[in-house]
């Protein structure tokens, strides 16, 4: 299991997705812990912390600088402003092709995100989206033409398959698409 993004915060912090998916899942279920691969925020830097899981999934999956592993499923999340990971709109992380994992930035605050290419390596990115306030986002990223770098979840569009799955109120205006 690998986290698609990660506040730079300690993993004991309350911010923590690795802290919160601890607590809630991961410490009452029997899985080994050589399968869970949270993001490392405890170095000098988040740069330095990216470039060193951006090390650790190469190894991992074993392959070279340059290339990028295909994750079998991918599961993301959207925001209202339209990001998902911790690709927000308008930041530079959108522009990263050579990483496999970058620094995402919201309001100042640094966060470590999977870059765009590697998420669409994947075999599968399946999105779950909820609420209302997600619908005028989602509008956007269906139009037959909109800016992705205003609506960074435009921007992934896997090898394999892209599921949506969205709940009555964030889908109560979407037609067959």
């Amino acid at each position: 299991m690998f986290w698609g993004d990660e506040r730079y915060v300690p993993p004991s912090h309350p911010d923590s997705n690795a802290g919160m998916a601890r607590s809630v899942w991961l410490d009452r279920v029997d899985m080994p812990a050589a399968n869970i691969h949270p993001m490392p925020t405890d170095g000098d830097s988040p740069e330095k912390d990216a470039a060193k899981h951006d090390a650790q999934l190469r190894e991992f999956f074993g392959v070279p600088v340059g290339e990028f592993p295909a994750f079998d499923v991918i599961l993301l999340g959207m925001g209202d402003d339209g990001h998902t990971a911790s690709l927000f709109p308008h930041t530079k992380a959108l522009n990263v092709r050579d990483r496999l994992v970058t620094v995402g930035n919201k309001d100042g605050t640094p966060r470590i995100t999977f870059a765009v290419p590697l998420i669409n390596q994947a075999r599968c990115v399946l999105f779950m989206v909820a609420g209302a306030n997600k619908k005028p986002a989602l509008a956007q990223i269906f139009a037959p033409a909109a800016d992705e770098r205003a609506y960074p979840a435009r921007m992934i569009q896997p090898q394999g398959e892209l599921w949506w799955l969205l709940d009555g109120a964030a889908g109560s205006e979407m037609q067959n698409i």
